[in-house]
C-alpha cells in the first residue's frame, strides 16, 4: 500500500484508473453474468537480477515458485483444510512462457547481472538503465523480478491500471519458492501467492484500516488489522479473522484459501472491458511455436509486413507507402488509431499498445492505394497523449510529406488527407473541383456560373485598417488588432482565438433578399491551431436567432500555421433583409489565434428581376428536373431525409461531397417522376458540412447539411 500510495502521488491519473476498475469490477460482480468461464492460464516471465550468486537462483527454485502459485490458486495446495466455507479454487494457473516478445522461443526466464547491491520498492529493478530488466509486455505476460530488496520488504506489487513499463510482481530472493535461498517463515513461496493477489485486484484482509474499512468483498470478516504468525482464532470487529487467507500478514505456514469473493473479484478483471483481459489472448505459453521466417506466410517476429521488413528483405509497396510514428505517452494502452476511406470503411489500425514502455516510439509502415482517407487517433482517458501525463506525439507521412500530427487532444483528433491524382474534373461530375467556381461551373473549362441575368456586384469590403465596417465584435476572443506582421495588408486584422462565445466576428444584419448567392472572400493565417483544430464560416438568415455552418476550415487538411490563405465561398441563396455571416474560432486556447483580413462580400444580384416592374407577367418555362430539394432535420447525427420532386421519370445520381469538394458518396438510382423521399445514413460520417447533389440528364440541384455529434 506504501508503494500504491507513492504512485498515487506522483500521477494523479493514477486515481482515475483504479476507481474505473472498481466501478468494472462492481458491475460483473452485480449483474451475475460471466463471459469468461474455466481455468485462465497466466503466462509468466520471471527477470532473476542478482548481484551475488545466492541472489542468482536457481531454475529448480523458480520452478518451485511456479509450482506454488498453480496449488494455491487453484485450491490443491497439500495444506488446505476445511475451516473456511468460503475456500474456493481460483481457477486461474501460471505457465513460464515459452516464446519471447519477438516470438523467439524462451525458457521464461530472464538474468541479468547487476552492480546494484539491493534494490527499494522505487521500481529501479524494472529498467536496464538502472541496473534492473525492463518488462516484457504487460498485456502478454505477467513479469515476475527476483531481486535483493532492501529494508526488510517480502515483495510488492502493482495493483491493475497502472504504468505497463512498472507492471508486475517484485520478490525478495530469500522469500521466493520452497527450496534454494527460501528462507523460514516465509519459504514456503506464499509471498509470491499474497503479491499476485495484489496483482490480481485483492486488497489485504483487513482492508487497511480500522473495522469500518473494507477489502471489497463481502464473504471476508471484517478486521482492524493485519495478522502476524499464525493466531488461529483471533477476534477483531466481533468476528473470527481470516488469518489463514493469502492476503494478511500471516506466516507461509498459516495461509490456506483465497475466498469465493475473492476468486469473484480476481476473474472480473479477464470479463470485457477488464484491466487484464488482453492476457487471454496471450500466445506465450503456446508451446514455443516454430521460430519465426521469412517464408512461413505470417508477419511475426520484428517483421513490418507479411514475411517482409525487420530481419527480411525490405517490404515493397506498389502504392503510396506511409509512415505512422507514434511517441506513446505514460499510457500507451490507451493510445489506438484508425484510418478509413471515402466509404468510412477501415483500412488499416492499430492499439491499444498495452506492450509498449511509457515514452517509447513505435513505427508503422503502411502501403495505401491512392484516394481520400481520414486518420483518426484515440486516447480512451480523454486526454490525449501529451502532456500531462508524458510528452507523447504522432506524425503521419506519405510521398508528399506529413500528412497528419499531433498529440494535444481529448478524446480523438481526426485528420483528412488524399494520396494520389483525383480523377480529371469533368463538367458533369457534380462536383465543386479542378478551378470551378461552382458545381459544374465556371473556371477555365465549365460554362460560367448564374447565366440568365445574374451580375456580381460588392455588398461590402474592409481592409479594417480604419474600423470594423459592418462587421461586430464578439467580445473578449475577437479583437481588431495593429500588427503588421499578423496583416495581410496594411497594419490591421481582426483575430480570433479559442473557442468560446466570444470567438467571432459578425456582420451587422444585411438586407440580401435580392441575392441569389453571395461570395464571402477573405484572407486568413493561423498562429498555433493544432491539426483538427478548424474555424467556420456561418449564416444567419433571422439576425442572428440562429446560424447554419456553410464552410469548416481545419488545420493540417485545408490550412497550416504561419501562411496566409485565400477564401472564396459560394452561399447560394435564399436570403432575407436580416441576414448575418459570421467568422467562429474553434481552437482550444487563447494562444491559438485565425488572422482575418480583406474582408470582401460580393452578391450574385438578378438584375432582370429586380430591374422589372411589378406587373409585368412572369414568364413561363419546362419545370425544374428536380425541384423542391428539401433536408431534414438539418443538422442532423443519425438519418438525413432528402425530399424532392422529380420532373420526369428518369435516372438520379445523387451525390455527397464534403465542404472541400471530395467525393464521400455516389449513388445511381432508376426514378418515376413525382414525390420522393431517400433517407440517408450520416451516422458514420465525420462531423461537419457536407453538399447533396441531385443529377439528370436536363441538370442538377444542391443543398448543404450539417452533421453533429
Amino acid at each position: 500500500m506504501d508503494y500504491l500510495e507513492m504512485q498515487l502521488q506522483n500521477d494523479p491519473k493514477r486515481n482515475a484508473k483504479l476507481e474505473a476498475i472498481e466501478r468494472h469490477t462492481e458491475e460483473v460482480v452485480s449483474s451475475g453474468i460471466r463471459a469468461v468461464n474455466g481455468v485462465i492460464n497466466i503466462p509468466v516471465v520471471v527477470h532473476v537480477v542478482y548481484n551475488t550468486a545466492a541472489e542468482n537462483v536457481s531454475t529448480a527454485q523458480i520452478m518451485s515458485q511456479i509450482d506454488v502459485l498453480n496449488a494455491d490458486f487453484r485450491r490443491l495446495n497439500s495444506d488446505a483444510d476445511n475451516v473456511w466455507s468460503q475456500a474456493a479454487d481460483a481457477e486461474v494457473s501460471f505457465c513460464l512462457a515459452t516464446v519471447d516478445p519477438t516470438g523467439a522461443p524462451t525458457t521464461g526466464i530472464t538474468r541479468t547481472s547487476t552492480s546494484t547491491t539491493a534494490f527499494g520498492t522505487n521500481d529501479q529493478v524494472k529498467f536496464n538503465s538502472s541496473g534492473g530488466k525492463d518488462a516484457w509486455p504487460s498485456s502478454q505476460y505477467m513479469n515476475l523480478w527476483v531481486c535483493d530488496i532492501s529494508g526488510g520488504i517480502l515483495g510488492y506489487a502493482q495493483f491493475p491500471g497502472g504504468a505497463s513499463s512498472t507492471d508486475g510482481v517484485v520478490i525478495d530472493y530469500q522469500y521466493f519458492g520452497t527450496t534454494g535461498t527460501a528462507t523460514a517463515p516465509f519459504n514456503l513461496g506464499r509471498t509470491a501467492t499474497h503479491e499476485v493477489g495484489h496483482w490480481l485486484n485483492l486488497r489485504h484482509i483487513w482492508g487497511d484500516g480500522g473495522c469500518t474499512v473494507d477489502d471489497f468483498v463481502t464473504d471476508t470478516p471484517t478486521s482492524d488489522a493485519a495478522n502476524y504468525g499464525c493466531p488461529l482464532g483471533h477476534v477483531s470487529c466481533s468476528t473470527t479473522d481470516m488469518v489463514q487467507n493469502y492476503m494478511d500478514y500471516t506466516d507461509d505456514a498459516c495461509m490456506n484459501l483465497f475466498s469465493a469473493g475473492q476468486k469473484t473479484r480476481m476473474r472480473a478483471l479477464f470479463e470485457p472491458g477488464g484491466a487484464r483481459a488482453a492476457l487471454l489472448n496471450s500466445t506465450a505459453c503456446g508451446g514455443g511455436g516454430p521460430a519465426p521466417t521469412c517464408n512461413d506466410g505470417i508477419q511475426n517476429g520484428t517483421e513490418t509486413g507479411i514475411d517482409c521488413g525487420g530481419s527480411c528483405p525490405a517490404c515493397g509497396c506498389s502504392d503510396n507507402a506511409l509512415s505512422l510514428s507514434i511517441t506513446f505517452d505514460n499510457y500507451p494502452e490507451e493510445t489506438s488509431w484508425t484510418l478509413r476511406n471515402a466509404s468510412n470503411a477501415t483500412v488499416a489500425s492499430g492499439g491499444t499498445y498495452g506492450s509498449q514502455a511509457d515514452g517509447s516510439t513505435l513505427v508503422i509502415p503502411l502501403c495505401i492505394a491512392d484516394g481520400c482517407y481520414t486518420f483518426t487517433i484515440t486516447d480512451a482517458y480523454g486526454d490525449g497523449i501529451c502532456c500531462s501525463y508524458g510528452n507523447g506525439s504522432y506524425t503521419l507521412t506519405g510521398p508528399s510529406g506529413t500528412l497528419a500530427s499531433g498529440g494535444t487532444f481529448t478524446t480523438s483528433q481526426s485528420t483528412n488527407f488524399c494520396l494520389g491524382g483525383p480523377p480529371a474534373p469533368t463538367c458533369t461530375d457534380g462536383i465543386q473541383n479542378g478551378d470551378e467556381t461552382g458545381v459544374d461551373c465556371g473556371g477555365s473549362s465549365c460554362a460560367p456560373c448564374n447565366t440568365g441575368g445574374c451580375s456580381y456586384v460588392t455588398i461590402n469590403s474592409n481592409s479594417f485598417d480604419s474600423n470594423w465596417g459592418i462587421w461586430t465584435d464578439g467580445g473578449t476572443d475577437c479583437a481588431r488588432v495593429n500588427s503588421a506582421a499578423n496583416a495581410y495588408s496594411g497594419s490591421y486584422s481582426i483575430r480570433l482565438r479559442d473557442n468560446t462565445s466570444t470567438s467571432v466576428m459578425t456582420t451587422t444584419s444585411q438586407n440580401l433578399s435580392n441575392y441569389d448567392e453571395i461570395t464571402v472572400s477573405f484572407k486568413f493565417k493561423t498562429i498555433s491551431f493544432e491539426t483538427g483544430e478548424d474555424f467556420w464560416v456561418q449564416l444567419s438568415t433571422n439576425g442572428g436567432s440562429s446560424y447554419v455552418t456553410k464552410a469548416t476550415y481545419a488545420a493540417g487538411t485545408s490550412f497550416n500555421n504561419g501562411t496566409y490563405y485565400q477564401v472564396d465561398l459560394v452561399i447560394p441563396g435564399p436570403f432575407t433583409t436580416n441576414t448575418r455571416v459570421r467568422l467562429r474560432a474553434d481552437a482550444s486556447a487563447d494562444d491559438d489565434q485565425l488572422h482575418v483580413d480583406d474582408m470582401v462580400i460580393t452578391g450574385c444580384l438578378n438584375s432582370a428581376r429586380t430591374a422589372e416592374p411589378e406587373f409585368q407577367p412572369m414568364l413561363t418555362s419546362s419545370p425544374e428536373p428536380v425541384s423542391g430539394l428539401n433536408l431534414y432535420p438539418n443538422p442532423t447525427d443519425n438519418l438525413l431525409n432528402v425530399n424532392y420532386v422529380l420532373a420526369e421519370s428518369g435516372q438520379v445520381d445523387m451525390v455527397v461531397t464534403d465542404i472541400q469538394g471530395r467525393l464521400i458518396d455516389r449513388r445511381t438510382m432508376i426514378q418515376a417522376e413525382g414525390q420522393q423521399n431517400i433517407g440517408y445514413d450520416v451516422s458514420t460520417l465525420e462531423p461537419g458540412t457536407y453538399l447533396i447533389t441531385l443529377v439528370t440528364d436536363k441538370g442538377k440541384t444542391s443543398r448543404r447539411f450539417v452533421v453533429f455529434r
